[in-house]
């Protein structure tokens, strides 16, 4: 292992090498780690990582070069491989706080609260903190965030509650330190105050939050921050409101909005309490007078445009002021209060419109190119705006199918839209309407996205028969469409149906047209097909054949996966586990060969601790990657059954029923017949036969238009259980 003081004599080069480090491979090591430290303090952050990879291989005791790495890799968006070897840090070196703080930052980044608590924690406690506040308080804080979002709300009152106590009993140490001025402590204090306050109200203490804001008020008067201090009107407002007071609540907010605040939640709020305190009549008029106090305040004209806009006598002065909004602001909290209107109005229709309109006008060429990017921005807004608000879509979809029976014309764009709402909202029937009238309506250069998005929705409705019907429609009629994307989904759909001929022409055919880029998509789309309808040895063969052609480690990963696939399909059972570690040798963050060995294992019923650190961890990557692509669903239906059936098999019953339960909420899961199948068998085991019967009629209800099930015997087998229950 590295010296402590290594990166000291390494950038000084006055401290001599220790004995044990004469040897030529560790003057090696110790030339690339400092080379690597040279690298990273000139940002060549690249070059430094491959030198401290070098060194960590040379020396597997190291944790210098690992720290650096965990740096590094954080800061080039190589965050699965710096949680991983930062693990490895705290495992080794439990006093290391930097590396602990680090990893719990990236674990909350990344949705992993409960792990990141416990690293923050361990941070927190650490005692090499008593010399450093500035650190101590960050780690505080950082422990309070994460804590809040898990909503452990007691353990991020206690980290703040730490941070006070450094300020207040260790005030006259913290001087010393020379990191702090009195007056930058107060400051620290009466942010801390706040913060607190805000837990408190989650928790409902509400005297003691109340008590926690007067402090952060008392402190920024004192430091003469007097609309800080004023600011805290408002959360003393919301932890009246959340008490269910609001007479007092109001009288708090009106003294903050003295202020002019510019934001919509301060007067979002005003109109809400105006209406609990039963002074509605007069809510427009107030929110007049201040608009007569404050006329360039937009976000106040939106509050007040959806409140004239309840009223259909007033409705014509609430177009006029949205109207004078929508022509001068894309800001995405007007663009919202105006949506959130039009739903709560019975007024869904207007964004339909509104949407025709923007698309309309990007299309024209004619256009002026500034109003073309001002609505192409105003378009994108209101989609952003409509991916987070699934009651006011649902209002949509229901206005579009009532066109679309009607023949209502309405742009590509706005079909496609409504589709790509509808499937991330779990609306997959309105999602098919809506991409079938946008594959109708196509122009050459969006027709792809179009069946994209179609043949999407029906693969998670299950229906392997339309997505058929699809794939030969457009090889009929499509006009921009390679003829490989219909022949690659219908030999999938083909296999599924059970028409073993026609799956593997299809494959073949997708063979022939692809490109340089599908060339091994395809081939291992035909290896999947060849398992499903039986031919295993044929796949078997398929796939190590492949090893010829492709080499990078990103195709061996997916060749290897393709393998195992034929494998487990052959029941070779110990040849598929060896396929799935061949991946985790290349890339110990493959989520899809952590999910699929660790199920393997539990399912054996061997190594059930390691098979349950492998499915936790494909849950962790899936779920960073999911929050990175804006996913709606952070779960993955799969991967939550694992876990489940693992636990299941070690008997923990009602976390196992718990997780698979969860699983079916999800869109992948609701159609899944292996994870209804895995529920009813919870179930049972618990006693708990109704359940049981329900989910395996579930279970029986997806393996019907399941052909690999039902060769494979699970719809049969499914069918037999159902007989144990009267």
């Amino acid at each position: 292992m590295f010296p402590g003081l290594l990166a000291g004599a390494i950038l000084t080069m006055a401290v001599p090498p220790t004995a044990d480090s004469r040897t030529e491979n560790r003057k090696d090591a110790l030339a690339k780690y400092g080379a690597a430290l040279w690298q990273a303090k000139r940002d060549r952050l690249l070059s430094a990582a491959k030198q401290l990879e070098a060194v960590a291989r040379q020396d597997a005791d190291a944790t210098a070069p690992l720290k650096e790495l965990v740096r590094i890799y954080s800061q080039v968006g190589r965050e699965l491989e710096a949680i991983r070897i930062a693990r490895k840090v705290i495992a080794k070196d439990p006093a290391d706080v930097d590396t602990a703080h680090l990893l719990a930052r990236m674990l909350y980044d990344a949705g992993e609260f409960q792990e990141a608590a416990v690293v923050a924690k361990l941070a927190a406690d650490s005692p090499t903190l008593t010399d450093r506040p500035d650190r101590a308080l960050a780690i505080y804080r950082d422990l309070a965030t994460i804590c809040d979002a898990g909503g452990d709300h007691a353990s991020a009152e206690a980290a703040l509650r730490r941070a006070l106590k450094l300020f207040t009993e260790n005030r006259k140490l913290v001087l010393l330190t020379g990191l702090y001025t009195p007056r930058e402590i107060d400051f620290e204090l009466a942010e801390t105050q706040e913060r607190l306050g805000r837990i408190l109200v989650k928790e409902r203490r509400f005297d003691d939050a109340t008590t926690a804001f007067q402090a952060a008020h008392d402190l920024f008067e004192k430091l003469g921050d007097t609309s800080s201090a004023a600011r805290l009107n408002w959360n003393l407002s919301g932890t009246l409101m959340a008490r269910g007071d609001p007479v007092a609540a109001l009288e708090r907010l009106e003294r903050y909005l003295k202020l002019k605040p510019q934001a919509v939640e301060p007067f979002e709020r005003f109109a809400t309490l105006m209406h609990q305190v039963g002074r509605g009549g007069q809510c427009v008029r107030s929110l007049r007078a201040y608009a007569a106090d404050d006329p360039k305040n937009l976000d106040l004209l939106a509050i007040l445009a959806a409140e004239l806009d309840r009223n259909p006598a007033t409705r014509h002065e609430a177009e006029a002021i949205f109207t004078r909004l929508a022509e001068t602001s894309n800001e995405k909290p007007h663009v919202r209060v105006w949506v959130r209107s039009c739903s709560e109005t019975d007024q869904a229709k207007l964004v339909l419109d509104e949407l025709d309109h923007l698309y309309k006008l990007v299309a024209d060429e004619k256009a002026d190119l500034k109003k073309q990017g001002f609505a192409a921005e105003k378009a994108r807004v209101i989609g952003a705006v409509l991916r987070d608000e699934p009651e006011w879509c649902s209002a949509l979809f229901r206005v579009a199918a009532t066109e679309l029976r009607a023949g209502v014309p309405r742009t590509n764009q706005t079909w496609q839209l409504l589709g790509l709402l509808a499937a991330r909202h779990r609306k997959l029937e309105y999602a098919v309407l809506q991409f079938r009238e946008a594959v109708r309506n196509a122009p050459v250069e969006t027709e792809t996205d179009a069946y994209v998005g179609l043949i999407d929705a029906l693969r998670r409705l299950r229906r392997p028969a339309d997505i058929a019907a699809v794939c030969r429609e457009g090889l009929q009629n499509s006009r921009s469409t390679a003829p490989v994307f219909f022949n690659y989904h219908l030999c999938i759909a083909l296999a599924e149906l059970g028409d073993e001929d026609g799956a593997i022409a299809a494959a073949d055919k997708a063979i022939l047209q692809s490109g340089d880029r599908a060339r091994l998509e395809t081939r291992l789309r035909k290896v999947w097909v060849l398992h499903t309808v039986g031919r295993t040895d044929e796949a078997i063969a398929l796939a190590k054949k492949l090893f010829e052609d492709f080499h990078t480690p990103a195709e061996r990963i997916r060749i290897h996966h393709g393998l195992a696939g034929a494998y487990y399909a052959a029941k070779k059972y110990p040849e598929w586990e060896a396929e799935l570690r061949a991946v985790l040798d290349i890339d110990p963050d493959d989520a899809g060969a952590c999910n699929d060995l660790g199920y393997h294992l539990a399912d054996q019923g061997r190594n059930f601790d390691e098979a349950e650190l492998l499915v936790r961890h494909a849950i962790a990557i899936d779920r960073m990657e999911r929050r990175k692509a804006g996913d709606a669903e952070l779960e993955n239906a799969s991967y939550l059954d694992s876990l489940g059936w693992v636990l299941f098999r070690q008997g923990k019953l009602a976390e196992a029923r718990a997780l698979i339960e969860r699983a079916t909420t999800l869109s992948e899961g609701a159609v899944s017949g292996e994870i209804w199948d895995h529920l009813g068998d919870i179930c049972f085991r618990l006693n708990d036969k109704p359940a049981a019967k329900l989910a395996w009629k579930k279970a029986e209800a997806a393996y019907a238009t399941d052909a690999r099930a039902r060769r494979e015997g699970r719809a049969d087998e499914v069918t037999r259980k159902l007989k144990r229950i009267p």
